[in-house]
């Protein structure tokens, strides 16, 4: 064997292990689709679950700073974080690396947050306090890099927002208070009626959307899960929930639902809830942020590199 040929296999065996290593991460990040995230802000970290059937994955996927962190939503290839406490999101890379922020301080503009949804290129995020300069109860908006894009109102329809959910081309917005269960607003704040409201449904908390179509909302005080019929808001089913804060419909059908005591499995054939977790649990979201493909394909790019020096070296 000439040592062009022996290059020329070196080179080979470099291009098969970099495709194959590509093709196991590209994998990974197709299953990261494939999970759930939830804040844990008693032991603040952020803990992950399969979504598949809620089983444990990670009880730390990375620690977080605090400031009672409520709910974490993918934005691009970042996530953020509402913290409830801190009166800012805080921005955080997959693998766990802090960002920035939005808010936070004496100045920051918003107080006492909760739940956050991603419409388009805009981030809403429920506000409920007038600390910090904040509006009060309210929606605030973001675009996608974190630059404010104003707020509008709840403090009549919504009291105090919990939750905010992308709806028939506008928003839902839970809330706390007794008047309003569920409201309906348009992307830009318009009020559009209720959606819900009734003696069986008290401080809804996060709100998602059943594998059916229909909407499932956690009922805090009234210690349960509402399953909500999305063409007139009327109830199809309840489920015991004590406490229950976040709520998230898994691959096998049944339900994923938090509280102050962790995360549990509903088992909608029979009612009963399996605890899953321990700590304290807040809202549940599907983990979609990845590393940046350039990332990998950086990657592979020096591999290839490395086994072209090793050729001219042989060659």
């Amino acid at each position: 064997m000439n040592a062009s040929t022996n290059c020329l296999r070196r080179l080979g065996h470099a291009l098969i292990f970099a495709g194959a290593a590509l093709g196991l991460l590209l994998g990974s990040l197709a299953a990261q689709a494939q999970v759930l995230v939830m804040p844990d802000s008693t032991n603040n970290r952020l803990v992950s679950f399969s979504a598949a059937d809620g089983s444990l994955l990670n009880a730390e996927l990375f620690g977080l700073a605090g400031g009672t962190p409520l709910h974490a939503l993918s934005v691009g290839n970042e996530i953020w974080i509402s913290e409830q406490l801190g009166d800012r999101v805080s921005r955080w890379s997959v693998d766990g690396s802090f960002l920035g922020q939005l808010g936070g301080g004496a100045t920051g503009g918003l107080d006492n947050l909760r739940g956050m949804g991603l419409v388009g290129s805009t981030v809403y995020v429920t506000n409920a306090g007038t600390a910090n300069g904040a509006p009060g109860p309210s929606v605030m908006m973001f675009d996608t890099s974190g630059t404010p894009m104003g707020s509008f109102a709840t403090g009549t329809t919504a009291p105090s927002p919990f939750g905010v959910l992308a709806f028939q081309g506008g928003l839902l917005v839970s809330s706390s208070a007794a008047n309003d269960d569920i409201h309906r607003y348009s992307l830009t704040g318009t009020p559009q009626g209720t959606f819900h409201n009734s003696a069986t449904l008290n401080f809804a908390e996060q709100m998602v959307f059943a594998s059916n179509g229909d909407i499932l909302v956690a009922g805090f005080s009234s210690n349960n899960i509402m399953r909500l019929n999305p063409a007139n808001g009327s109830v199809v089913t309840s489920y015991a929930a004590p406490g229950a804060r976040g709520v998230a419909q898994l691959g096998n059908g049944n339900l994923m639902w938090t509280s102050g005591a962790g995360a549990f499995v509903l088992n909608i054939s029979t009612g009963a809830s399996t605890q899953v977790y321990t700590g304290g649990g807040r809202y549940l979201e599907p983990l979609t942020a990845v590393p940046e493909p350039a990332t990998a394909l950086l990657w592979l790019g020096g591999l290839l590199a490395v086994a072209a020096v090793a050729r001219r070296r042989r060659g």
